[in-house]
């Protein structure tokens, strides 16, 4: 092969990508876009939303404080930026898809769509899940703990969202596991009977991750891990009709 026919190919390989790296840049900027506009406007009602995340506190009879001129200002923004990260987070999932698409095959096509939308979903119902039940659980030990020996505690609007962040993303990406559990048993990585015998080791390692994921206490720590081998059983019955089915 000449040199002229070497930088020909090379050329043909680099437009080729040109359209696809345009294209995902675009995608990219609407991403940002939408994430902006979302942010903005979470900003704008933020006083509603942080009323919506006090709620589990309020129903507690805990009251919350400021301990610095900005802070409350600085937690505002934190509530617009998660606000706009999660609106935003399925509109990429999204953008992915279709980046994507082109290039997959039928079943491929299913699997991606599929799971693209269980991702969102399972991170929502995480989300729930600290809303509902961890944080009151987490908030009345708290409580609990901190009565009858005269010291009075102060909460912190700060930290008390900061808590809140830790324990619904450690709950939205944790249930995602299931899904790849199924992944790999559609896949033919591990089979069920295998996952379960291997039970002792991955209800430690659940323990473990929520242990790094959340506030250091064993109250927060078992109100997440607890759900999680439970969803952990609940995925080997599905990965056993699956087999079965199968054969």
């Amino acid at each position: 092969m000449t040199t002229d026919e070497a930088d020909g190919g090379s050329a043909a390989g680099v437009s080729e990508w040109v359209p696809h790296l345009e294209e995902l840049r675009r995608r990219i900027i609407a991403v940002l876009v939408i994430f902006v506009v979302a942010a903005a406007a979470a900003f704008a009602f933020s006083e509603h939303i942080a009323a919506f995340l006090m709620a589990p506190a309020a129903a507690l009879g805990i009251q919350l404080f400021t301990f610095a001129p900005a802070e409350k200002f600085g937690a505002y923004l934190t509530i617009a930026v998660w606000t706009g990260a999660i609106a935003a987070a399925p509109f990429c999932l999204l953008q992915i898809t279709l980046f994507v698409l082109p290039a997959l095959r039928g079943r491929e096509r299913r699997w991606t769509l599929a799971c693209l939308t269980i991702i969102p979903i399972l991170f929502f119902c995480g989300a729930a899940l600290v809303y509902y039940y961890l944080a009151p659980v987490v908030l009345r030990f708290f409580v609990q703990f901190g009565a009858g020996d005269g010291v009075a505690a102060l909460w912190s609007f700060k930290e008390y969202l900061s808590i809140l962040y830790a324990l619904a993303l450690a709950a939205g990406l944790l249930l995602q596991t299931p899904l790849l559990l199924l992944a790999a048993f559609a896949l033919g990585l591990i089979s069920p009977k295998a996952a379960a015998r291997a039970r002792p080791a991955i209800i430690l390692g659940i323990f473990i991750v929520a242990a790094l994921c959340t506030p250091p206490d064993v109250v927060s720590q078992a109100a997440l891990a607890v759900p999680l081998c439970l969803l952990f059983e609940l995925t080997l019955v599905i990965g056993r009709v699956f087999q079965r089915r199968q054969k």
